[in-house]
């Protein structure tokens, strides 16, 4: 299963990436990409070995001739349970990781587990469309503050189109997480449920002892922990649920 993490308004994408990957872990391998054409942070977050700085350029460029899944696991570095593959910090060297030698984005089908990207907020022109295209879910962080919540329902109702001309994406395999953050005028999380209906996947904590855990390594307990696994769960049962559908509708 493929999970690209994205965002319209709102931050914690990288953050909310790393959780649902931490509670994928739980239940067999799973692995973190970070694809943020932007430039990566989890260089600066994770204590990673300097090997394992901008892992997705060696993949994205390989300087020696091997597979595709011999290259993710040559670059990924263990963080806990989880695989974790570091973007470029940099942002030239991150965003020319979208115009690949090698075609990652079509690799990731063979790595086995879940597999959860770092897509970063998107943006007119983002480069990042092919690889939300080829997930099998697509998850929209958003705050529950009244703008980013309103312009990631916006967001929704033009399928995703982030400007005049831009290629949407399928709402339906579109769900929304909201990360509770402090400050700001905020909807209630029932309100949120309600209005976002088939595509609300759950809420966030805010949950700084716990975000400082996850990074660590040893998420493995609390409110961020909790609802995590939650949400992990939500996104299986729904891959689940669609592919049994397509395959109903195809043997029809």
């Amino acid at each position: 299963m493929i999970v690209a993490v994205t965002s319209w308004r709102g931050w914690g994408t990288t953050t909310t990436a790393l959780a649902l990957a931490t509670a994928a872990a739980l239940n067999g391998e799973a692995w973190l990409i970070e694809a943020d054409p932007a430039g990566g942070v989890l260089a600066g977050r994770l204590p990673l070995p300097r090997t394992a700085l901008g892992g997705l350029e060696r993949v994205a460029f390989p300087v020696e001739q091997c597979s595709i899944v011999e290259a993710w696991h040559d670059v990924a570095h263990d963080h806990g349970r989880v695989r974790v593959v570091s973007a470029p910090a940099e942002p030239f060297r991150a965003l020319a990781c979208h115009r690949p030698r090698v075609d990652w984005i079509g690799g990731l089908r063979e790595l086995p587990g879940t597999v959860v990207v770092d897509a970063g907020r998107l943006r007119p022109g983002s480069p990042t469309w092919p690889l939300l295209h080829a997930a099998d879910v697509v998850v929209c962080v958003t705050a529950a503050e009244v703008s980013a919540a309103v312009a990631t329902s916006e967001w929704l109702h033009v399928d995703g189109r982030v400007g005049p001309g831009e290629r949407g994406i399928d709402a339906a395999r579109v769900r929304v997480v909201f990360v509770d953050g402090p400050g700001g005028v905020a909807f209630s999380r029932a309100t949120m449920q309600a209005d976002f209906d088939a595509h609300y996947a759950g809420w966030l904590p805010w949950d700084a002892v716990g975000v400082d855990r996850l990074h660590s390594g040893a998420l493995r307990r609390g409110p961020l922990w909790s609802a995590a696994q939650r949400v992990a769960a939500h996104l299986a049962a729904s891959v689940a649920a669609s592919a049994a559908e397509s395959e109903a509708v195809g043997v029809s």
